[in-house]
């Protein structure tokens, strides 16, 4: 496909295959024939051309009559004048993005087959190229093709008079090689007026009215952000209720789902966040180069029935059956040179289908999830592929089947978007959906393209960690995503994020609420510098002593001294571990009794490297419940200490709230990086 495009832009200046430019000084043009083709070469003055509106090339209606159809002779040849803005920004270079879009403008009018179109274009104006025809596939590499491989003409506007004519016939379209800044007048001969609906412009009535009394043969729906070319009789056999509802639903589609979610406006504070302000198009072909559907500039799609419900069915755009034709623009809004890695090819375009899905459940619960009849199968099969544990070598990228298709490949993206809530990392962090937002600035702002898909999967990992503030490796890990050391260690002092993500199902939203154990140090080295009190005798020994919290046994506490002395708040308990450690945080067991009974409700940490100089960690102090499990008390970030001490300062700071202050603590684990 790039190399086809690369052609594509090579001749986009001057390209002659079924048409000829003419410019109004009659002169002949050697190699051109009087039928607008080829004529390999006959001698210059030997050729003549006509420019005689009344003369119609018929040599390919036979062909024109199959696909995209003829134009009655009944249908008024007309001359219109339009003053046309052809003012947009050029902002490809900023955007990354595999296929943006490209200035070529509407004109509203429609060149009927065989017949010449005259094209007036002011003196001063040299950047303007002219395209007769919607369908710019060239099909010449496949064998029988339904319609002939080329059918499309584009060629280069002089200042003054501009003969074209295309034997197939098409929409006609100005495409300016630069931003033109003021409208430029462009006068237009024998031509065929299409009844396009317009958003803003046409009324449902008129539009209704136009296309039922015009013999077009293809029209346009337009919007701001997005055109469709489309049959004329499909319009008729299967009415519009409310075009204008339609594509005021698809305009602001494109604008929520694409620009914004990507982090793009119309008027920017940073031009790499500008918008493209000019119209993805879609049209059906009666074969498209590559499949049933293909991404590009435009979309082109096949010519039925199914593809035209698509565009045009408001209430299955509203619950997420529009998943054709947003897979498609998805394909074009990938970032393959930053972070969507070669497997992600037909995966990562998925994602935009999910996020229209979550806009439009806000009004309807039934848009969720996007409807694809693969999806939920092979959603299912990854999630058990993450969940495996049996497996020695996991490749994400690899032949497994329960991850080796697109459906199953975007699981882990949906999976982080949709499970993340707002403030879950840290005080203040957006939630999911808004990291494709970030991950989409990032890339445009990023210094160079990613070499590698080790190089892109290690920056989504980073972006992903800076974003939350937690460290996902265990998540990579478990879907089988390699990341380089080099990337691991430049996120080691973020805490590790133990929240089984990884197990949630996005299309039936359950599962992913669990955590897993982290890695933690051994205490074999262990030992109680201080402590507040402790009660030797009275529970039992070694209930009672400040040792029970490092013991490795949850059936073990401390509690504060009671008998012959009173232990009162503040409560505090200093561990030594030996040596220097790294730490991301701490996982804490209350004592093992029912409901809040000498239980700690908030606790404060510290840490030192010389017992003498404390830092109170950044959480504290920390909330815990009263549940006998473990919870977690993450950093925000790595911590290096020997030691550290855990305190409940005040009766307020314990459940029970008794004079003294009584509370227990039954075990402390310590959270390796």
């Amino acid at each position: 496909m790039m190399q086809r495009m690369k052609i594509f832009k090579k001749y986009m200046l001057f390209l002659v295959l079924p048409g000829i430019l003419m410019i109004s000084c009659r002169k002949s043009s050697p190699g051109i024939s009087e039928d607008g083709t080829q004529n390999k070469g006959a001698d210059g003055p030997s050729i003549t051309i006509d420019t005689s509106i009344a003369t119609i090339d018929a040599s390919k209606f036979d062909k024109a009559r199959v696909f995209p159809g003829l134009v009655c002779k009944e249908e008024p040849r007309v001359e219109v004048s339009l003053n046309m803005d052809l003012k947009y920004e050029y902002v490809a270079e900023f955007l990354r993005t595999s296929r943006p879009p490209v200035p070529q403008f509407s004109t509203g009018l429609y060149a009927a087959p065989g017949e010449l179109v005259i094209i007036d274009i002011p003196s001063t104006e040299y950047s303007l190229s002219v395209q007769v025809g919607a369908w710019t596939d060239d099909l010449s590499f496949i064998a029988n093709s339904l319609r002939d491989p080329v059918i499309i003409t584009r060629n280069q506007l002089a200042p003054g008079r501009n003969y074209v004519r295309n034997l197939y016939g098409g929409p006609i379209y100005i495409i300016p090689a630069r931003p033109v800044e003021q409208p430029v007048p462009i006068k237009f001969s024998n031509v065929v007026k299409s009844p396009d609906f317009v958003l803003g412009v046409t009324s449902n009535e008129d539009w209704k009215a136009a296309i039922a009394g015009s013999c077009v043969p293809f029209i346009e729906l337009r919007s701001k952000n997005i055109v469709f070319v489309v049959p004329r009789e499909y319009c008729l056999q299967y009415p519009i209720a409310d075009p204008n509802a339609l594509m005021s639903a698809w305009d602001n589609a494109i604008l929520e789902d694409f620009y914004k979610w990507q982090g793009l406006e119309e008027n920017p504070v940073d031009e790499r966040d500008q918008a493209p302000l000019l119209p993805w198009r879609v049209v059906q072909d009666i074969q498209p180069a590559r499949g049933y559907a293909h991404s590009g500039y435009p979309v082109v799609t096949y010519n039925d029935k199914g593809w035209f419900d698509e565009f045009t069915n408001l209430d299955a755009l509203k619950k997420g059956g529009a998943w054709g034709v947003y897979h498609q623009l998805g394909h074009n809004n990938q970032q393959p040179l930053y972070w969507s890695w070669n497997s992600l090819a037909e995966a990562t375009g998925f994602l935009f289908a999910f996020k229209a899905a979550h806009r439009n459940e806000v009004n309807d619960p039934l848009a969720w999830p996007p409807k694809n009849d693969k999806l939920a199968a092979s959603m299912e099969r990854a999630i058990a592929f993450a969940k495996d544990s049996t497996i020695s070598v996991k490749l994400f990228n690899g032949s497994d089947e329960r991850v080796n298709d697109p459906f199953a490949r975007v699981t882990p993206f949906v999976q982080i978007i949709d499970k993340i809530p707002a403030n879950w990392g840290f005080p203040g962090q957006k939630d999911g959906w808004a990291f494709i937002t970030e991950l989409y600035k990032k890339s445009r702002r990023a210094n160079r393209i990613s070499l590698s898909d080790q190089d892109k999967q290690d920056f989504f990992y980073e972006t992903l960690c800076n974003y939350t503030k937690q460290n996902w490796k265990i998540f990579f890990q478990r879907w089988g995503i390699a990341i380089s050391n080099i990337s691991l260690g430049k996120m080691e002092d973020l805490p590790l994020m133990t929240q089984k993500i990884w197990e949630y199902n996005p299309i039936t939203r359950t599962g992913g609420d669990d955590f897993f154990d982290p890695d933690f140090y051994a205490k074999s080295n262990w030992s109680i510098l201080a402590f507040s009190s402790q009660e030797p005798n009275g529970e039992g020994p070694p209930n009672g002593l400040a040792s029970a919290i490092i013991d490795g046994n949850i059936n073990t506490f401390w509690h504060p001294q009671w008998q012959a002395a009173i232990g009162t708040v503040p409560h505090w308990i200093t561990i030594d571990f030996g040596s220097r450690l790294k730490i991301n945080g701490i996982q804490f067991v209350q004592r093992q009794t029912s409901g809040g009974f000498r239980k700690v409700k908030n606790l404060t940490l510290e840490t030192s490297i010389d017992a003498v100089n404390w830092t109170t960690a950044s959480g504290s102090p920390y909330a815990l419940t009263t549940d006998n499990t473990p919870q977690t008390l993450a950093f925000s970030s790595t911590v290096t200490a020997r030691y550290l001490r855990l305190s409940v300062p005040t009766i307020q700071d314990t459940y029970d709230q008794t004079a003294e202050g009584f509370c227990s603590m039954a075990e402390v684990d310590v959270i390796k990086p």
